[in-house]
């Protein structure tokens, strides 16, 4: 079985379950992506995407924060894109929400949030803001049971988010209370379209020497 892995052949006879302990003896992983109807799936999921960054930001501006959407960066080899940045003016507080309307890899999602997050005082000048007083990340979540379960099941990946749901609304709605580490929220887009990506989770195995 292990070579028939190795050499690719009669994968769809060898269970899933075998694949896993075969990658993770050499210290990989498997990514599995469920693909359907091909190039609809894709707009289906830029609309789901679309439209949770519309519920964001109208949670920010709601309650009174100025926003900008897609905002590019390129810091010193650190690039990429903020779904949305917010800025409470009174209290100078910089929100960097990732929107995700499907989360696949958590831990690379995770990563890049915490690089923007850094990046916080360049994010401000290049949306033409004065440098905040404090920087809050936040992960914007859409509405869905298998969402829930993953965060549930990698709790200590997450636990950094410690303002969460109502909370987090209200912390919004009042950002000098206090300062959280992280914002978690999940957002309920109306007539979505149910999109998903699962991923085999990723699991180090440390083998005893000999």
């Amino acid at each position: 079985m292990v070579s028939r892995i190795e050499r690719g052949e009669a994968l769809g006879s060898v269970p899933l379950r075998a694949v896993a302990r075969l990658t993770e003896a050499l210290d990989a992983s498997v990514d599995i992506t469920v693909k359907w109807r091909g190039e609809e799936l894709d707009r289906l999921m830029d609309a789901a995407h679309a439209e949770l960054v519309k519920a964001c930001v109208r949670l920010f501006e709601d309650r009174g924060w100025v926003t900008r959407v897609e905002v590019s960066f390129n810091h010193y080899g650190d690039r990429g894109r903020v779904d949305v940045l917010a800025l409470h003016p009174e209290t100078r507080t910089l929100a960097v929400a990732e929107v995700k309307s499907a989360l696949g890899d958590g831990q690379d999602t995770l990563g890049r949030l915490d690089v923007k997050a850094r990046l916080g005082a360049v994010l401000a000048s290049t949306a033409g803001w004065d440098s905040p007083a404090r920087v809050v990340p936040m992960l914007v979540l859409g509405e869905s049971r298998s969402a829930r379960r993953l965060v549930a099941a990698h709790s200590a990946l997450f636990q950094r988010f410690d303002t969460r749901g109502r909370q987090a609304m209200a912390w919004l709605g009042r950002p000098d209370r206090s300062s959280p580490a992280g914002l978690l929220c999940f957002v309920k887009v109306p007539d979505s379209h149910p999109t998903g990506i699962t991923r085999v989770s990723r699991v180090r195995t440390v083998r005893n020497a000999g």
